[in-house]
């Protein structure tokens, strides 16, 4: 037990760093970061539903439409991304319906897709875009760790028995408590003058963000499926990991496109 603890320490110490490192270096490096969780979000989500039925033309198609996503998320294209990801998960559609199977792999394409594209947009937002990140990774991180920690200690009802049995309500308001105080805190550490927005936003982003977990937990028992991978020792996949953050970043980015008046870059 102290060895799984201490690999899922080191595991998540490393790739922060990582993580951080890239996100305040930006550019092209932080395209490449962006890509390539992209890229093992589809990998790993097309594992999971292949479970029950994937076939090859499925794969490529898939395969086809992440590589043009990703030429143009690396060309600073996000429209053309968009219109990618869009267009792969309309033949997909088609083909998973002429055949009679489910649509769980054009949905696939699009989370793994507009994430790619969302994460790389509120990265390019210069010159706070670094910080609207940041903000996002305390919010979804203290989530994480907060709803863990408050759901063991406290414990209760249940926040979905049927999705995820291990969640609890105590764990979903710990989480987003956590979740506000340390977005806040990021954001006064980084000199955001807009306190009183930057919790609400905060609050709904961890609110989106356990949505997004309880949204991967579903998945992953309708296939049967424990964990998205064994990418990343002691944490299992990709997927396992950045389930909250996809929501997150999804929502933060949709937010700034419908509010024009919502200046992200200067909140951050």
């Amino acid at each position: 037990m102290q060895n799984e603890v201490l690999l899922r320490t080191i595991s998540a110490l490393v790739l922060g760093v990582l993580v951080l490192a890239l996100t305040f270096i930006g550019g092209v490096s932080f395209r490449v970061l962006a890509v390539a969780i992209m890229l093992l979000l589809f990998y790993e989500w097309f594992l999971i539903v292949a479970k029950k039925h994937l076939s090859g033309i499925d794969w490529l198609v898939g395969g086809v439409t992440m590589l043009a996503t990703a030429v143009s998320i690396m060309t600073n294209l996000p429209l053309i991304a968009i219109l990618c990801c869009m267009a792969g998960a309309i033949v997909l559609t088609v083909q998973r319906r002429i055949e009679g199977h489910d649509l769980y792999a054009p949905l696939g394409v699009l989370y793994a897709g507009f994430f790619g594209v969302a994460f790389t947009a509120l990265r390019g937002s210069e010159p706070g875009g670094w910080m609207v990140i940041i903000i996002v990774f305390a919010v979804i991180w203290a989530t994480d760790i907060l709803a863990y920690f408050g759901g063991r200690s406290i414990g209760g009802p249940k926040l979905a028995p049927k999705i995820s049995p291990k969640k609890t309500w105590s764990g979903f308001l710990s989480g987003l408590a956590g979740g506000v105080v340390c977005g806040i805190v990021a954001g006064w550490l980084l000199g955001t003058p807009e306190f009183v927005l930057l919790a609400f936003l905060c609050g709904a982003l961890s609110i989106v963000g356990q949505i997004g977990d309880l949204f991967e937990s579903g998945l992953k028992r309708h296939f049967g499926v424990k964990d998205s991978s064994a990418l990343i020792p002691g944490h299992g996949g990709v997927m396992d990991r950045v389930d909250s953050l996809v929501f997150a970043v999804i929502a933060a980015y949709l937010l700034s496109m419908a509010w024009p008046g919502l200046d992200l870059a200067r909140i951050g």
